[in-house]
C-alpha cells in the first residue's frame, strides 16, 4: 500500500508522537547512516557480539552487556529495531526486545524488575513463535518466586492473587502470569515494591542462577530447531531513567547486571557515556551520532540537510508549506536532531492557519527556545558560546553533561566536536554572554591538522 503523506495541518499534528519509536518497515523511515557518518555502528555492535556481517563470521562471546548511547529522541530504538532485525535475521541471534517503558515504572526503576521484565518477554517471545520447555527448564526460576511469594510477602495487597498464580497451571503460561504480577505491580507503585526489591537483593545469587539456567536451555531449544545460537536482550527505555535511577543502574548495579550470563543491549542517556563514572564493566563505547547539518567549520552538510528534509516531507507534505526556504528553515533549526524537527513541526501546525510561511516559522523558533530560557543560566550561555567558538570536543563537567542531557548542547561526529543547539542562539543571553577570546575555528582546525 502506497504511503501519502498528511495533507492536512490538523492531520500532520494529530499523527506526532515523540516518544514513539517507528517499527521495522514503517513507510516515514529514513535512512540516515550516511547523515550520521554512522556507516560502520551496525557492523562495530555486531562484532562485539561476535559476528561479521560481511563474512558471515560467528564466534559467540560467553556473555557481553552493550551500552548504546544517544541524545534522547535522536532515533536510538528506531536504529537499534533496525539493527535488532539483521541480528535477528542473520539466525545466529534470537532478539528479545524488552520495552520498559511500557512494562514497568521509568520513574522508578531498577535492575530487579529489569531482570523480571527480562524473562517475562523472552517466555512470551518463545510463546508466540510456538517454542515450548519443559518443567525442568522451568522450575528454578518458578520456585524462586513461589518462595518469594509464599514466605516473605507480609502486606495483603495482590498478595492472594499472585499466590493464585503461583499455584495455577504450569508451563511457560503459568509462568508468565506469575512474572507478569510482579511487574504489573512495579509499575502501579504496589506497597511490595520496596519488599520484593529487598528479597531480589538478598537471594540475588540463587535468583542469577535460575535465570541464566533458563537462558541456557531456550538457547538449547533455540539451536535444536536450527532457529539461532544465541539470545540477544535489547533493553529500550533505560536511557530515559531519572538521573539518580541512571547511576543506580548502571554503575552501583552493574555487577548484577553482569551475573546474567548472557548477550544484551541497553540504551543509555548521552551524558553517561562522559560523567567518567562507569569504570569500564558495561561495553560502553557504541554511540549513535546525530545527523549533521554542517561541518565542523560552519560550511553545509548537503547529505545531512537533505535527510532531514526527507524526514519531514514524510510527516507533512510538501503543499504544507509556503516555499522551500521555509521548510529548509525549520530543518537549519532543528540542528540534526529528529525529535527537535517534530517540535518544531508541531509548534508550526498549531500556530498556521492555511500553510507554514516563514512568519509561522519564526514564530515556532520563538517558542522552542523559550524553552531553553527557562532552565538557562547566565553560565550556561557563557559555556555555550565558548564551546561554539571552539567546538573542540575538550572535555566535559557536570554543567556540560547537563547542557547534552536537555538538547541545549548537542554533539556530532560521534563526539568530535559539539555545538549549541541553533535556537538557543536567538536568545538574548546567548547573544549577550561573554566569554573568554578564543582561536578562530579556521586556527583550530588547523592546530588539529598538524
Amino acid at each position: 500500500m502506497t504511503y501519502y503523506p498528511p495533507r492536512h495541518l490538523l492531520e500532520v499534528l494529530q499523527k506526532i508522537e515523540y516518544e514513539v519509536a517507528l517499527s521495522n518497515g514503517d513507510p516515514r523511515y529514513v535512512d540516515s547512516h550516511q547523515a550520521r557518518g554512522s556507516q560502520q555502528t551496525f557492523t562495530r555492535l555486531a562484532r562485539k557480539f561476535g559476528w561479521d556481517p560481511a563474512s558471515d563470521t560467528f564466534f559467540a562471546p560467553h556473555d557481553k552487556h552493550v551500552l548504546f548511547f544517544g541524545h534522547i529522541g535522536s532515533g536510538k530504538t528506531t536504529e537499534l529495531r533496525r539493527y535488532a532485525a539483521m541480528l535477528n535475521d542473520s539466525k545466529h541471534f534470537y532478539v528479545v526486545e524488552v520495552d520498559v517503558l511500557a512494562k514497568l515504572d521509568s520513574n522508578n526503576l531498577q535492575y530487579t524488575e529489569v531482570l523480571m521484565a527480562m524473562a517475562e518477554t523472552l517466555l512470551e517471545r518463545l510463546t508466540a513463535d510456538h517454542y515450548s520447555l519443559n518443567e525442568a527448564a522451568l522450575n528454578p526460576i518458578r520456585d524462586w518466586f513461589v518462595s518469594v511469594v509464599k514466605t516473605r510477602t507480609t502486606n495483603s495487597e495482590l498478595t492472594a492473587e499472585l499466590k493464585t498464580s503461583a499455584e495455577a497451571s504450569g508451563g511457560i503460561p503459568g509462568l508468565i502470569k506469575l512474572l507478569a504480577g510482579f511487574t504489573a505491580a512495579f509499575k502501579t507503585g504496589s506497597s511490595h515494591k520496596s519488599e520484593w526489591r529487598q528479597e531480589i537483593r538478598n537471594g540475588f545469587t540463587t535468583l542469577a542462577i535460575a535465570f541464566n539456567d533458563l537462558i541456557r536451555r531456550a538457547e538449547a531449544e533455540l539451536a535444536n530447531a536450527g532457529r539461532a545460537d544465541r539470545l540477544l536482550f535489547l533493553i529500550d527505555g533505560t536511557d530515559k531513567m531519572r538521573g539518580e535511577d541512571t547511576q543506580q543502574f548502571f554503575v552501583q548495579d552493574a555487577e548484577q547486571l553482569l551475573a546474567i550470563q548472557t548477550l544484551v543491549i541497553y540504551t543509555a542517556p548521552i551524558e553517561m557515556k562522559y560523567d567518567g563514572r562507569l569504570g569500564g564493566k558495561l561495553e560502553a563505547d557504541i554511540v549513535l551520532p546525530m545527523m549533521k547539518l554542517e561541518e565542523r567549520d560552519g560550511s553545509p552538510f548537503e547529505v545531512g540537510l537533505e535527510t532531514m528534509r526527507k524526514l519531514l516531507l514524510l510527516r507533512a507534505d510538501r503543499s504544507l508549506f509556503a516555499s522551500d526556504a521555509d521548510l529548509d528553515r525549520l530543518v537549519r533549526f532543528s540542528g540534526g536532531h529528529p525529535r527537535e524537527l517534530l517540535r518544531l513541526l508541531k509548534l508550526c501546525c498549531e500556530l498556521a492557519d492555511e500553510l507554514i510561511d516563514g512568519q509561522v516559522v519564526q514564530s515556532a523558533i520563538d517558542k522552542l527556545a523559550a524553552d531553553f530560557r527557562y532552565f538557562l543560566k547566565p553560565a550556561d550561555y557563557a559555556l555555550l558560546k565558548a564551546i561554539d567558538r571552539n567546538p573542540a570536543h575538550d572535555g566535559n563537567d557536570d554543567r556540560a553533561q547537563e547542557l547534552l542531557h536537555r538538547l541545549a548542547l548537542l554533539q556530532y561526529n560521534d563526539g568530535k566536536w559539539r555545538r549549541s543547539h541553533p535556537v538557543v542562539r536567538t536568545l538574548e543571553g546567548y547573544k549577550l554572554a561573554i566569554t573568554p577570546t578564543t582561536a578562530p575555528l579556521a586556527d583550530v582546525a588547523a592546530i588539529e591538522a598538524n
